[in-house]
């Protein structure tokens, strides 16, 4: 069984009588944690061996458990590298050591944004001091110890004094922001939202676009609407995620707690926890889709710092990778794979592991200076 198989690859590995290929495959784990105590006694290759088979990714290239990620991500990315290898390795696929071809690494993203406030004067947030930023309109603008923004209202008795500020993430980049009535916005990569400082009137409005995700704090008197190219998302107060990207070929709109209303056009859907709304990006009058039982682990799960996939095509995989390590992407003769990949991979890679697991699919990858080049075989 694997089970055995993966202890004979790690004492073969600790009497130095490994292969090439067999010796690449335990050091990338070994790699990953050389500050750790990894040592190979044989109680150690035991329980490594027991942990491999129980994690051994199954049919349709499963990589590793959700739940193993959610119980602690260290003890995955480890799983990740030695079950993914020894499945293939045992199993007649190919690897070689040379699946990813580069000469500079790319590291990844990292928590980084533009803030725009109404007078147009922009803050970069990376490198701006903790505490007061600015005031703007009724608001003083902080940035707290942890690096998020937060907004504070000066003076309760006046909310009118509008003032419209817009946050903006670059490529490889990725913010927390902290609205005037407690609302909590992560954005994603390559994207922004257009917020006023104080909101006023019936109604709590922004503009987003890319990708974020919303902890909107409850007031029934004002609902939150959050608005992007194509569709309205109203709420009261819930925990949802919006992707928007104009790249990708829907909308999504994914529900955690609380109920949403989506709203396209002369359409609508009502959704419950578990439940998406997939919208064809604002063009005609087509039908919201909803699909009952989302993966919403999938859905946030960059906000957790995870690209995580379930049965994802290299296409939309490299969707993802071009917006968080800021590169473009190209195809070997306009061949794009077909194969799709299931498994989760931390957000704190460097671009060549992520591609070095993606490439036990049989795709072929090469960095070359900002640029992927994905080869198929």
């Amino acid at each position: 069984m694997l089970y055995e198989k993966a202890k004979e690859l790690l004492i073969k590995y600790k009497a130095g009588n490994c292969t090439d290929a067999e010796k690449a495959l335990v050091e990338k784990w070994l790699f990953q944690y050389q500050n750790e105590d990894l040592d190979l006694s044989d109680e150690r290759i035991e329980t490594i061996g027991q942990e491999i088979w129980l994690n051994l990714p199954k049919p349709q290239l499963k990589i590793v458990k959700k739940s193993l990620w959610l119980r602690v991500a260290a003890a995955a990315t480890v799983l990740l590298f030695l079950s993914v290898g020894l499945y293939f390795m045992f199993n007649g696929a190919s690897y070689g050591p040379h699946a990813v071809v580069y000469k500079t690494d790319i590291k990844p993203g990292a928590n980084t944004a533009i803030l725009t406030l109404a007078s147009g004067k922009t803050i970069e947030l990376t490198g701006a001091k903790n505490g007061e930023l600015a005031s703007d309109g009724n608001a003083v603008i902080s940035k707290a110890a942890n690096g998020e923004v937060v907004y504070h209202i000066k003076d309760t008795t006046n909310e009118n004094q509008l003032a419209y500020n817009t946050m903006a993430t670059p490529r490889s980049g990725q913010y927390h922001l902290v609205l005037a009535d407690g609302t909590n916005v992560w954005l994603n990569a390559e994207s922004s939202i257009k917020y006023p400082t104080v909101f006023s009137g019936n109604e709590r409005k922004v503009e987003i676009t890319g990708e974020a995700y919303f902890e909107v704090a409850h007031n029934a008197a004002k609902p939150f609407r959050v608005v992007t190219k194509g569709q309205v998302v109203e709420v009261l107060g819930t925990h949802f995620n919006v992707n928007a990207y104009t790249d990708e070929p829907v909308i999504k709109t994914t529900l955690l707690e609380g109920s949403v209303k989506v709203t396209q056009n002369q359409n609508t859907a009502m959704l419950i926890p578990g439940q998406q709304a997939q919208v064809n990006g604002g063009a005609g009058n087509a039908a919201i889709k909803v699909i009952e039982h989302a993966d919403t682990d999938e859905a946030t799960a960059w906000k957790n710092g995870l690209f995580q996939f379930n049965k994802a095509s290299i296409e939309s995989i490299m969707r993802q990778a071009a917006r968080w390590y800021n590169v473009e992407v190209s195809y070997s003769d306009n061949k794009k794979p077909v194969k799709t990949f299931t498994g989760n991979i931390s957000r704190n890679s460097n671009l060549s592991q992520l591609l070095e697991i993606l490439s036990y699919t049989g795709s072929r990858f090469e960095i070359d200076g900002k640029k992927i080049i994905v080869k198929t075989e």
